[in-house]
């Protein structure tokens, strides 16, 4: 699902700021980066409740960094990247987030000290980059009201970017339930922002995986404080970056009983396949 997909769907913002970003193509007279390619995961059935819109805002990590120029270049407009965003913290109650990853337009182009921040108030506030270019879509509704916009340190049309979409559970509270809500929450978030046209042609998120870069690493599931069993994470897969990991992965109908915590690894990440 492009970028210029994703957004057809949104449901219209607060106050009246022109669109464009994730959603909807570039205007002819603002210069954006190419069209993004497909995320990394797509849709199942959508039922959002009610309760879901007087959701908490999202808290999003800002950081800065003092001796580096801040990013001055325009990439893409706040607005429609934010109302995705938005529709995927509603439908899945929080538990799932979205993403952008960037991605050199141009082979000239590197990601490997790019830097991301949020035009607002004539303030550019850092956005917190993982390796590989991913960051997360923060949730602001006064940015969103005054048509911000996303700011990088790369030149004009170097980067485009891909959705991605991302568990938002804290690492000490997984257990085998709420790996299965997650499951179902994330397809129906990327339902959601998926145009009804394309749903039949878009893969489904098929799994959650806890991932190491290196092979050895194991799961714990834990009956409170006893250990019932040591799940080896040896299923090859690749991250949201494409870098090849070693996984234990969920389907969402495995038969541990659904209070036995899964504890991580210190470097564990956690992937939706």
């Amino acid at each position: 699902m492009s970028l210029a997909q994703a957004q057809e769907h949104a449901p219209p913002a607060a106050a009246p700021a022109p669109p464009q970003s994730a959603s909807v193509p570039p205007a002819a007279d603002a210069p954006q980066p190419a069209t993004p390619a497909t995320p990394a995961v797509a849709p199942q059935e959508q039922s959002a409740a009610p309760a879901q819109d007087a959701l908490p805002p999202q808290t999003v990590t800002i950081t800065a960094n003092a001796d580096a120029k801040p990013p001055r270049v325009h990439f893409m407009s706040y607005r429609d990247s934010y109302l995705t965003a938005r529709k995927v913290w509603q439908v899945s109650s929080g538990n799932v987030v979205m993403a952008l990853r960037l991605i050199p337009a141009k082979l000239s182009a590197t990601i490997d000290d790019v830097r991301v921040a949020l035009q607002g108030h004539g303030v550019a506030m850092p956005i917190k980059v993982s390796e590989g270019g991913v960051f997360v879509v923060p949730l602001n509704d006064d940015i969103a009201a005054q048509d911000g916009h996303f700011l990088v340190n790369k030149g004009r049309g170097e980067l485009t970017a891909n959705i991605v979409i991302q568990p938002a559970v804290a690492r000490d509270a997984w257990n085998v339930t709420r790996v299965g809500q997650v499951l179902q929450d994330a397809r129906r978030a990327v339902r959601a922002i998926t145009p009804w046209y394309k749903r039949p042609f878009a893969n489904d998120v098929q799994s959650l995986a806890f991932c190491e870069a290196e092979r050895g690493s194991a799961l714990q599931l834990m009956d409170g404080e006893q250990l019932i069993a040591t799940l080896p994470m040896n299923e090859a897969a690749v991250n949201d970056i494409n870098q090849p990991v070693y996984c234990k992965i969920f389907d969402g109908e495995d038969k541990y009983p659904g209070h036995y915590r899964v504890v991580l690894p210190e470097q564990a990440s956690v992937l939706l396949l």
